[in-house]
């Protein structure tokens, strides 16, 4: 009977258990996608350049002399023109004062012997006087007016130098600092730079490129002026824009490089000389270029790759060759089509195969304000 009632409830316990429901399969992996953004992009080459003045005008004395006045600030614009020292000018003054006056006692003198000649013309033909003395006072009219000239001469030297007491900005520019201060002695043989005045409008940019890359900015250069673009910033949030101008006339054969130069307005004097930039040469033109935001572009072992969620909401992932990223967006120049669905979140433990649901995007997609540009793929 025992026996009996311990077999029932075994049977019942069964029961129970075949009677419990399946649990429902685990829900699929969820990923966000985006759809390639079709657009016309600019190819360029990028280097590292430094910008430099385009004048840069050491300003020395001319003339040695006690530095009395100084009528900028340092770090000011300056125009051409304007007032930036003053040399203690009395010293050249009376200098040009004695020559003035050198001038003054020559003429004089000239008339002298002018009036002189004139009388003993007719004695020396009446033998009053002999042809010896007559000569000697043809030589003092001769010997004054050389002098004259000397003397014009020495009076130009000294307006000369009494100019070089006012220094002026040779052009339009900003200051540097002052390395010697209004008090100190200037020599004019010791070549002392006083201070820097540097031409920031336009401004130039240095960069070196490689051989390699020579005959292709050459080539577009034959066609149109080259298109540069600087970015003084790591972010490439804020540049500035301009056109090569100079190709330099022979590679180094030490480097494999060659200098090139750019010209930017500068309009709005951001851009010092010194400052590193970086430097976008523009080559081309790619129409119909596909962008993906650049998180949807993955690197593995045999290159950059990207995952799509095919017809049948199953992975595949497709090899691809990129260009260079612009913002938040990357440049895919083959590997995808424009109906493609990229997946751009949950690509962890991701293969092929697999089965996703597509999530909403936590924020709207990705699409470029102003037209993306993109560097050639090396």
């Amino acid at each position: 009977m025992k026996g009996s009632i311990i077999s029932l409830y075994c049977a019942l316990l069964a029961i129970a258990s075949c009677q419990k429901a399946t649990p429902p399969p685990p829900p699929p992996h969820e990923v966000t996608i985006a759809i390639p953004v079709m657009q016309d992009v600019p190819v360029w080459l990028q280097y590292i350049g430094n910008l430099v003045p385009n004048i840069s005008v050491q300003i020395m004395g001319q003339v040695s002399g006690i530095l009395t006045e100084q009528h900028f600030v340092e770090g000011q614009d300056v125009k051409q023109g304007d007032l930036l020292l003053v040399i203690d000018p009395r010293p050249y003054e009376a200098s040009l004062l004695k020559a003035e006056a050198q001038l003054e006692q020559t003429i004089a003198s000239l008339d002298y012997a002018k009036e002189t000649t004139q009388r003993y013309a007719k004695l020396v033909e009446q033998d009053f006087i002999s042809q010896l003395n007559y000569d000697s006072y043809v030589t003092n009219v001769l010997s004054d007016q050389a002098i004259i000239e000397q003397n014009k001469a020495d009076i130009a030297t000294a307006k000369i130098n009494l100019g070089y007491c006012y220094i002026t900005a040779p052009m339009d520019g900003v200051t540097g600092l002052l390395q010697v201060k209004p008090g100190n002695y200037v020599n004019a043989a010791a070549d002392s730079v006083l201070t820097v005045l540097n031409q920031i409008q336009p401004c130039l940019v240095n960069f070196y490129v490689p051989e390699n890359d020579l005959y292709t900015i050459q080539k577009k250069q034959r066609e149109q002026p080259v298109k540069i673009e600087v970015f003084v910033d790591s972010a490439h949030t804020v540049s500035y824009e301009g056109i090569l101008t100079l190709i330099d006339n022979q590679v180094n054969s030490g480097t494999g490089s060659i200098l090139m130069q750019g010209t930017l307005p500068n309009e709005d004097k951001l851009l010092w000389p010194g400052n590193f930039v970086d430097v976008r040469v523009h080559i081309d033109e790619k129409k119909g270029a596909l962008l993906l935001p650049t998180p949807a572009v993955l690197v593995g072992q045999s290159g950059h790759y990207v995952y799509v969620v095919n017809a049948k909401s199953e992975i595949e992932m497709k090899p691809v060759q990129i260009g260079q990223r612009h913002e938040e967006l990357t440049v895919v120049y083959s590997g995808i089509t424009a109906n493609d669905k990229v997946v751009t979140e949950g690509q962890l433990n991701l293969y092929p195969g697999l089965k996703v649901a597509i999530a909403p995007p936590a924020t709207a997609p990705v699409t470029p304000a102003a037209p993306a540009t993109a560097q050639q793929n090396p």
